[in-house]
């Protein structure tokens, strides 16, 4: 197996191994169970209440820096992910789906819809089918109500006591032993309040997440190939932390798997439809994720004296160079490659970025307009087009992206990423008050109210406003005030920037 590259601090890796431990249910000794704090179908805690701290909690995630924003993975797995909740066939239930920057082989559900998938899932993952039958597993954790029997204060602890857990260890980065202290007083507070599901509970997700995969048209053995191939990897100790820590949090049975092989046989299709996208987000992954692009260059270079590179891994070779300041040379690992359609976006964007570092910036504009003019409401292609305005510092190209994009976030308003793109096209091109309120709208999206309302309080001392501008800002500054206040009662002031170090 090929080895993964990372490019985590060894503190990072530890606040991303915590949030995924201490989402996961104690283990039954015969089953496998994926990790859920909980689901609101009870009466203690209601659908309001769910939907909050499903807010909260994507916020908090955000805040502690440890969500992917990149347009296009996003895009991927809300693609990917919708497709399945679409199969499922749940129009009550919504979902927040969020892939979370970590090594770790690992996935979570928690109360609200959200669903986290841990990068290094889809780096272990062979095929799509695999990554889907995580989702579904968990999308029916959620659509059959097996969180229902958690009481509505354990779940309202579990931000805060992980926070807390999470600013103690941060606070004593570089202090072995403070950093593991504060992690297990986490785990042991948190580990009082976990769900211990039922083997009834787990059977039924098995087997209503393998019928969600067959009517999304997914390979239906994808779980019991995927967990079978960890189990086999990790007894041989060749999968290193990655497939342990899952499998740790995620124990098996052989008789599990071949229960879902059985599921599998019975619901099985001759239609099978994955996405070629995979192969190139998980190759986007690898790349993003590397400390050192000069060792992942050679990692490319040792798999072409064995064998002739797929277009997927020429992609991340070209990523590779990009990262490496060598704008022509990933033209030239791009140029056999097609670039049509959805499909095709991770092609044609890399070669756009790869005639800016070429220093051929109209070259660059031609080919985003193109883009544009055959997508142009597309999130990837609109996000690419900002990205592209403000490498270029174009005002008028900024002035086109900020307006597609004031359209775009009516559809995505909690894409913390959009909103910031929103702000410096804004501010590029000539709009200072959107500009300041976008920013802030960013600011409070991930995590941060206190320092949102503090941006918009200043903006709204500004003599130039007029009467609907300022209205809008105090609407803003009303809105985000109680969250705040809660902010500061739960969590303290401590944010990720302020730890030691």
């Amino acid at each position: 197996m090929i080895a993964h590259f990372t490019r985590r601090s060894p503190n990072s890796v530890l606040v991303v191994a915590l949030i995924a431990t201490l989402s996961a249910a104690p283990a039954l000794s015969e089953d496998f169970n994926l990790p859920d704090f909980g689901d609101s179908a009870g009466a203690v805690f209601s659908r309001d209440d769910e939907r909050a701290y499903g807010r909260e909690l994507m916020r908090q995630l955000r805040n502690y820096q440890v969500v992917i924003e990149d347009p296009q993975l996003v895009e991927y797995l809300d693609t990917l992910a919708y497709r399945l909740v679409e199969a499922a066939n749940r129009p009550n239930y919504s979902f927040q789906f969020v892939m979370l920057d970590s090594p770790i082989v690992n996935a979570f559900a928690a109360p609200g819809g959200v669903i986290a998938l841990h990068s290094g899932l889809l780096l272990e993952a062979e095929r799509e089918s695999e990554v889907a039958a995580v989702l579904a597993h968990e999308i029916a954790h959620v659509t059959q109500h097996h969180l229902a029997r958690a009481l509505e204060s354990s779940i309202k602890d579990q931000i805060p006591i992980l926070l807390a857990t999470l600013g103690a260890a941060m606070a004593g980065s570089g202090h072995g032993d403070a950093t593991q202290a504060a992690i297990v007083s986490g785990m042991a507070l948190l580990q009082q309040r976990q769900i211990n599901f039922t083997r009834a509970n787990e059977k039924e997700a098995d087997r209503v997440g393998i019928q969600t995969l067959a009517k999304a048209e997914f390979e239906v053995d994808g779980m019991a190939s995927f967990f079978g191939r960890l189990n086999r990897i990790t007894r041989a100790n060749s999968g290193g932390l990655q497939a342990s820590e899952f499998l740790r949090t995620h124990p098996l049975s052989l008789a599990r798997v071949s229960e879902a092989k059985a599921r599998a046989e019975q619901v099985r299709s001759e239609t099978v439809r994955e996405s070629e996208l995979f192969d190139y987000m998980r190759e986007r992954i690898r790349v993003r994720s590397e400390r050192m692009p000069g060792e992942l260059d050679n990692y490319y270079a040792d798999i072409a004296k064995l064998r002739p590179l797929s277009a997927a891994e020429r992609y991340g070779q070209a990523l590779t160079a990009l990262r490496l300041g060598k704008g022509q040379r990933a033209l030239a690992l791009l140029a056999d490659d097609s670039a049509a359609g959805v499909d095709g976006l991770p092609i044609a964007l890399a070669r756009i970025s790869a005639h800016v570092e070429a220093e051929q910036p109209d070259r660059a504009r031609y080919l985003m307009a193109k883009l544009i003019s055959e997508l142009p409401e597309n999130r990837v292609v609109v996000a690419s087009q900002a990205q592209l305005a403000v490498k270029l510092n174009d005002p008028d190209l900024a002035a086109d992206a900020h307006s597609r994009l004031r359209s775009l976030l009516l559809r995505f308003e909690v894409d913390p990423g959009l909103r910031e793109l929103h702000a410096r096209t804004a501010e590029l091109s000539g709009d200072q008050i959107r500009a300041a309120e976008s920013y802030a709208e960013a600011t409070f999206l991930r995590g941060r109210a206190r320092d949102a309302m503090s941006q918009l309080e200043r903006l709204e001392q500004r003599s130039d406003l007029s009467y609907y501008q300022r209205a809008r800002i105090q609407a803003q500054i009303a809105r985000m005030a109680p969250v705040a206040l809660n902010e500061e009662r739960e969590y303290g002031n401590y944010h990720p920037d302020d730890g030691a170090g």
